[in-house]
């Protein structure tokens, strides 16, 4: 497990391993399988490219819209979000606050 200095799984250990990982954006938590548990908190603008996995956010914190294919779906604190492996999205105009754990797992192109 990475993560924080006593290895919980908690916002703020999430946001010193963000603060420590090489873009400042996201940091893995907990690998497990095929599964990852990350944490995510864009700065500004989203430019994540479509991943591999099938990925679930759960959002921690903040607001806004998340663009899903040609679907546009408001978010905010306690949503959850499911995208399929392969598939255009990104969060926009959400709030500075915004941050989500982010589930990623199955098999590489999607189950």
């Amino acid at each position: 497990m990475n993560g924080g200095s006593d290895g919980e799984l908690t916002p703020q250990n999430a946001l010193a391993a963000i603060a420590k990982s090489a873009d400042g954006l996201y940091a893995v938590l907990l690998e497990y399988g095929s599964m990852e548990l990350g944490y995510y908190k864009p700065v500004i603008e989203d430019k994540q490219q479509p991943h591999a996995q099938d990925e679930i956010y759960i959002v921690q914190t903040g607001s806004g819209t998340f663009v899903r294919g040609d679907e546009h779906v408001p978010f905010a604190a306690g949503d959850a979000l499911f995208v399929a492996a392969g598939v255009e999205h990104r969060f926009v105009d959400f709030t500075d606050n915004f941050a989500a754990w982010v589930v990623f797992y199955g098999p590489q192109g999607g189950e």
